[in-house]
């Protein structure tokens, strides 16, 4: 159970200054005095200077977590992780800070997520695979056009010395056919 604080029985005005005390990187003993003056509350400095301590760690726990979800959302826009990535990355960042939430973890919720996670990489994947194909079949389909101009070219070059057995040949040789 925590322990009781003695500004756990201040007004959220009271808060309120302290928190702007802190943030402008006011002393303690200026802090109490603001809080003096605005509420009437009487805080011992030593007391603000505890509170200033754990309010600082709480802005860089913060700005810690806030900086590993921005390298996350940057490493998936450049495309190092895919979203299955970044949900286990999350998962072992959350198991890091917190070890004793796996006891507590319902086994089949933690495998059914991994499970989720691991379908959604390979729907990925299929995507992937998919628009690979598409790149194929549209190579493949400008290939069958470029030959198709060829031949429609071989046919109506109005030459006369080519007679329509050397035309018929030329036509197989750019579709690659044998005779």
């Amino acid at each position: 159970m925590p322990q009781k604080k003695a500004t756990d029985q201040i007004s959220e005005t009271a808060r309120v200054v302290m928190a702007r005390g802190f943030a402008q990187g006011w002393s303690a003993k200026r802090i109490a005095e603001a809080v003096a003056e605005s509420t009437g509350e009487q805080l011992a400095p030593r007391t603000v200077s505890r509170r200033a301590a754990e309010w600082r760690a709480e802005v860089e726990r913060r700005k810690a977590v806030r900086e590993r979800m921005s390298d996350l959302v940057a490493a998936m826009k450049a495309g190092d992780m895919d979203a299955s990535e970044a949900i286990q990355a999350l998962a072992m960042d959350e198991l890091m800070g917190h070890p004793e939430g796996l006891t507590a973890a319902d086994p089949i919720k933690v495998q059914s997520l991994s499970l989720a996670a691991e379908e959604l990489r390979l729907k990925k994947r299929q995507l992937d695979i998919r628009e690979r194909s598409v790149v194929v079949t549209e190579k493949k389909l400008q290939i069958l056009e470029s030959r198709e101009e060829r031949a429609i070219a071989t046919l109506q070059d109005g030459k006369e010395e080519m007679t329509p057995e050397e035309r018929m040949q030329k036509i197989r040789e750019i579709y690659g056919l044998s005779n």
